[in-house]
């Protein structure tokens, strides 16, 4: 009698795990198939958007600072003691890498901001014209087909500015 329920139940999980199973692999088919309908390829070219956007963008204000830093490094190598020149020459080095920093420090504050704008452009843009899969294509990548987002991108960029 035990082997006789054991059997049953044995047949009863075999068939539910049967059951599972299809029920996965129909799943996962469909979702595939919804996946290969639904999925809409676009691209830009960030390199113009960096070039068209971002640089023109943060122009002025970089070269102010650079101006200024320069102005404050300048000052600051004139007050160096006159006397060993190597170690005149390893000071003013020292802070020109110093004063380096400090604008790469304000290049990056001038930038990041941008490229943040330029990713919520491209997301936006995107799911507008119904997008799933933005790539860049500066490198020549996509090869055929997808949607160029590079122009109208930059116009939401530029009018967002």
């Amino acid at each position: 009698m035990i082997k006789e329920i054991a059997g049953k139940n044995r047949i009863a999980i075999l068939g539910g795990i049967g059951v599972l199973l299809v029920m996965i692999v129909l799943g996962a088919s469909m979702s595939l198939t919804r996946a290969q309908q639904n999925t809409v390829v676009g691209y830009i070219d960030s390199e113009r958007l960096v070039k068209e956007f971002v640089e023109p963008t943060v122009r002025e204000p970089l070269t102010k600072e650079t101006d200024r830093l320069q102005q404050e490094l300048d000052a600051e190598i004139a007050k160096l003691p006159n006397g060993d020149e190597n170690k005149k020459l390893e000071e003013a080095q020292a802070l020109k890498n110093k004063y380096q920093a400090v604008l790469d420090q304000k290049k990056q504050e001038l930038i990041a901001p941008l490229l943040a704008q330029t990713k919520a452009s491209i997301e936006e843009v995107a799911d507008a014209r119904g997008i799933t899969i933005v790539l860049d294509n500066t490198y020549g990548l996509v090869i055929y087909g997808g949607v160029d987002l590079t122009d109208v991108v930059l116009k939401d960029l530029m009018a967002g500015k």
